[in-house]
């Protein structure tokens, strides 16, 4: 009996009493209360793991973004060709769409802008959220026109490619229908 009240009593000493849990035990080791955590070597692991995770996508996600922009600029592109080949129709004059290749811009004459209430309609693709470049039009730089009749044909047809980093895309306007296809 005096055994047992010895048992019970040690037992006793390495109770803690929380509100939750009146008899929880604490854990103890040779070197005292056992801690739950991360050691150092383990958050370094984990860290080094994560470095070497995004330097294998940093690559991808670079040419994932290059091609989100040429598409983006090829879009607006076409549909800005098609918005003057429709304005040039509808009120019967001709809209010319004029591209600055060496300023990576175009504009077209006489069409209200998109984002403001007036203004001249210019595009400047190497600006947010384009960052593209038009590489050529109709095969060359410098100042290239493109204009459209008031029956909505074009003067002339041929290629325009836009490009961002090391990719590029083409947009093709067909010299008699005035159609842009992106290639």
């Amino acid at each position: 009996m005096k055994a047992a009240k010895e048992k019970t009593a040690s037992q006793s000493s390495r109770t803690l009493a929380t509100p939750a849990s009146p008899t929880l035990t604490r854990k103890q080791s040779a070197c005292g209360p056992v801690r739950a955590g991360l050691s150092l070597i383990e958050i370094t692991i984990v860290l080094v793991i994560l470095g070497i995770m995004a330097a294998a996508a940093a690559p991808r996600w670079a040419d994932s973004l290059q091609r989100y922009r040429v598409a983006n600029t090829a879009n607006r592109m076409v549909a800005d060709l098609k918005r003057a080949q429709l304005t040039a129709f509808r009120s019967s004059t001709a809209k010319t769409v004029t591209f600055y290749v060496d300023r990576e811009q175009y504009s077209i004459e006489d069409v209200r802008p998109l984002e403001r209430p007036s203004g001249d309609y210019l595009v400047k693709l190497n600006e947010s959220p384009y960052k593209s470049s038009l590489v050529s039009v109709w095969g060359r730089t410098g100042t290239q026109t493109l204009t459209f009749n008031g029956f909505g044909i074009p003067n002339r047809g041929g290629n325009i490619i836009v490009g961002s980093g090391r990719l590029q895309t083409t947009i093709t306007v067909d010299a008699v229908t005035g159609t842009a296809v992106i290639q």
